[in-house]
Parts: C-alpha cells; sequence; structure tokens
C-alpha cells in the first residue's frame, strides 16, 4: 500500500510481505540486492510517472527529476530511494508542486521567460499548485508495487543460486 506523507514530504511505503519467507532463505549482502533490485524497480516507475505528470514548459523540470538510493535511510533491514529533482536545475519545481504566493509583478520576455519585477502588487495573489510528485505516487502506486514484485521474481532465483554457489565454494576448501 501507498501512502504520502504531509507536506513538503512525499512517502511511498509497499508492503512486501509475501517475500519476507524468500528474504529469510538469503544472507547476507544478497538479501540488500534483492531489495535494493525491487526498489529500483519500483522508484522507475514512480519517477516516469512523475516526468510525465511535470508541467512542461521547457522541459527543465521534466528533466530534472531523478531517482536516488538514501544512504542514511538505509540499514540492512530497509532500503530508501528518492525520487526527486534537481534544486539547482529546476528551483522552481516546489512553486508548481505546492503553491506559492506571488508578491511583486511579473513581466514577460520576448522570449518566453518571466521576470520578476521590484514593484509589489497592490495584494499578493495566490498561484495554485499544480502538482506531479503527489499525484504520482497516489496514480502509479499499483505499477510501483507490480514492477517491484516482478523485478523480486526474477531477480530471487539468480540471487539464490549466488548465494548456493558461494556456499559450495566454501565447502570445497
Amino acid at each position: 500500500m501507498a501512502r504520502a506523507a504531509g507536506p513538503g514530504v512525499n512517502r511511498a511505503e509497499f508492503d512486501v510481505t509475501e517475500f519476507e519467507d524468500a528474504l529469510e532463505l538469503l544472507r547476507g549482502d544478497l538479501r540488500t540486492h534483492l531489495a535494493r533490485s525491487m526498489g529500483v524497480a519500483g522508484g522507475q516507475v514512480l519517477r516516469d510517472e512523475a516526468k510525465a505528470r511535470a508541467p512542461v514548459k521547457d522541459g527543465v523540470l521534466r528533466a530534472s527529476i531523478y531517482l536516488a538510493y538514501r544512504e542514511s535511510g538505509s540499514n540492512d533491514k530497509r532500503v530508501q530511494y528518492v525520487i526527486a529533482w534537481n534544486g539547482r536545475k529546476a528551483p522552481h519545481g516546489h512553486l508548481l508542486e505546492f503553491g506559492h504566493w506571488q508578491p511583486f509583478r511579473v513581466a514577460a520576455l520576448p522570449d518566453g521567460r518571466f521576470y520578476t519585477m521590484k514593484t509589489r502588487l497592490p495584494s499578493p495573489k495566490w498561484i495554485p499548485a499544480r502538482p506531479f510528485l503527489r499525484p504520482a505516487l497516489t496514480g502509479a502506486a499499483d505499477r510501483v508495487r507490480a514492477a517491484m514484485i516482478a523485478r523480486g521474481r526474477e531477480r530471487l532465483p539468480q540471487l539464490l543460486r549466488q548465494q548456493w554457489e558461494r556456499d559450495a565454494e566454501g565447502s570445497d576448501a
């Protein structure tokens, strides 16, 4: 099941209890390999959904959306991935995702870009959100889970074989 967290934080947690027995068969780093492989498969679906939903004017925001492993939130019991946008490439991403107040006048430049003037509006204008990450999370949850399960089913036999080969090498010594 996927769930979104509060404002400014989007989090998806997926129940993969059907793989717990299989995870018990794996030892050490192979266990983490399976979890990471499943996380990447689900993360790619979610990232692609967010890119498809991102508003496109010049494509900068869409191109800046990425999937990354989050080492600080991961351990041998849990792996975390982040789907976000690069704030240096698209510093306006949060304005689109959550909406914002516009206190200054804005002028359109001939090339289609906008320029924020130093003149204040008589009263700030609310610019509504055009979210893309949060709807991606709720809209793709089933596909994310399916991708994770499919990858787990593909990767588990490979890892079990690798573990068996490691064990066989160890018993030969």
